[in-house]
């Protein structure tokens, strides 16, 4: 019974019979229900019961004579057909002005920036990983967003207070703060160093019912890869840019396309673009030369939750663009096709009977799957051309709760899943293997509450794990654990 409960049309029949879908059939039985109610309720027996019948046979007669006339009515149209009554409108599309002239699609005329960040010794080979928490990074509110530079030297978060907080992670990881025994006391043994923070600043915006600025939350966060500028959404639809080399936390530019809360960024490969993605349903590819928008993808239905550009693609080709929605839609873009009609996104559709809800999805490796979380303590596996239906479905224990966040590791076997009750890492080989081996095991730190992000490093050595719930539902423990990675074997 489990499932009938995420699936509102099948307890709508076991509760009112018939078709749930039939807006008038519905009405009929509730009616019915409902009468049966007050007539008990007000401890009326039969004899007491007004009688209804002439009442009826009026209204049946006078509703004859109504149906004769319009028989006999030329002009009167044609009746449509009852499927009619039953289709679904379309949302629609979110109503973004394009800047005239448009900005540039950045990433197709400039080179991908690379790194020379280099995976630890043994951590792209090994079968196994030993990931172990040792700092907590010290926060009172939910953290709802994390970004890091590409050598993971510095580390962002923002919450639902409205800061936004600089930590030294090289410092951190190495001890240089320890907590009290009072703070060891709320996290497991292994726990013992504490975040140190280099600094924080007010995430102001500017009020649009009011004058002057307000503390808005951060609900989303995108990082330069050496630590330029940090880019970040606001609960009024702007997107603020950083600075954060240079005076420090001063605001450089605003972009004001959005209308409600923006839940999701990220860099595009040559860091001279931005893509944006809100609770409007819109997708944004902002130029960041100039601060004009050069691109926007109408396709989604709901709230966007994540944002991700394919890591590894053919040679002369463009990687492409991942996008997904709270109501469980995860839609691939080619952004060299033109904007209008022509400019489809690939759908990768839930399975059936699939709760609409998903806060979480992330490339493999390689870049040829995508992985979706899901409400049903579930996580689908897709393959790039091979449909648009998952090719498997990981599936978490009854109890685990809605998925709300993934990453993948180096080694392209081994998948982080973080749940309600737990962060768990998942042997993708053994999955589709043994049915009898436990194909995943405990990352010890969090328990119960919602992982806002999972963040793995560029080396793949360290993980950074957040508690919120991001502005829309489920508890939060405030918890921001920094992980240890080892290699366990070859």
């Amino acid at each position: 019974m489990s499932e009938s409960a995420y699936n509102d049309d099948l307890l709508e029949k076991e509760l009112f019979g018939g078709d749930s879908d039939d807006p008038d059939a519905m009405s009929m039985d509730v009616d019915g229900m409902l009468g049966m109610g007050e007539a008990e309720g007000l401890g009326m027996n039969s004899a007491e019961q007004p009688d209804l019948t002439e009442d009826k046979e009026e209204e049946a007669e006078k509703g004859a004579e109504d149906g004769a006339e319009r028989s006999k009515s030329p002009e009167e149209p044609a009746a449509k057909p009852q499927s009619d009554e039953k289709t679904i409108a379309a949302a629609p599309k979110p109503e973004i002005e394009m800047d005239d002239p448009p900005g540039e699609l950045t990433m197709l005329e400039r080179p991908a920036r690379t790194n020379d960040i280099e995976i630890g010794k043994g951590l792209d080979t090994c079968s196994a990983y030993d990931i172990v928490p040792t700092v907590a990074f010290m926060n009172q509110h939910q953290i709802y967003a994390t970004a890091a530079t590409a050598d993971t030297r510095w580390v962002y978060t923002g919450g639902e207070d409205g800061y936004i907080r600089k930590w030294d992670f090289f410092a951190s990881v190495n001890g240089k703060q320890q907590l009290t025994l009072v703070q060891r006391h709320a996290h497991v043994d292994g726990v013992t160093k504490a975040g140190v923070m280099a600094s924080y600043w007010d995430h102001l915006d500017i009020a649009t019912d009011t004058a002057g600025e307000a503390l808005s939350p951060v609900y989303s966060l995108a990082a330069h890869s050496e630590g330029m500028w940090l880019a970040s959404g606001m609960a009024s639809g702007h997107i603020a840019l950083w600075s954060v080399r240079h005076d420090e936390g001063r605001r450089i530019a605003l972009l004001n396309k959005h209308k409600q809360p923006v839940s999701a960024l990220q860099t595009t490969p040559d860091e001279f673009g931005l893509v944006s993605g809100s609770w409007d349903r819109a997708v944004l590819y902002w130029d960041l030369n100039t601060g004009r928008l050069a691109r926007a993808f109408s396709g989604h239905t709901s709230q966007i939750s994540s944002i991700g550009f394919q890591p590894s693609h053919a040679a002369g080709t463009s990687p492409l663009l991942m996008t997904s929605s709270i109501d469980g839609q995860c839609l691939l873009w080619d952004v060299r096709a033109p904007q209008g009609e022509q400019q489809q996104p690939q759908k990768l559709s839930p399975p059936l009977r699939t709760p609409p809800w998903a806060t979480s999805a992330c490339w493999s490796r390689d870049g040829r799957r995508v992985y979706v979380g899901r409400r049903n303590n579930t996580v689908d596996e897709y393959e790039i051309g091979m449909g648009d239906l998952p090719v498997r479905t990981l599936r978490l224990p009854a109890n685990s709760g809605p998925v709300t966040a993934l990453a993948t590791m180096a080694n392209g076997r081994h998948l982080i899943c973080a749940s309600l009750d737990n962060v768990r890492v998942w042997d993708l080989e053994v999955a589709a293997g043994k049915r009898s081996a436990v194909p995943f095991q405990v990352i010890p730190g969090h328990h119960g509450g919602c992982i806002s992000s999972v963040f793995v490093d560029g080396s793949s050595r360290y993980m950074l794990t957040t508690s919120g719930n991001r502005g829309w539902d489920g508890a939060s423990n405030n918890v921001c654990l920094g992980y240890e990675i080892a290699p366990l074997a070859k």
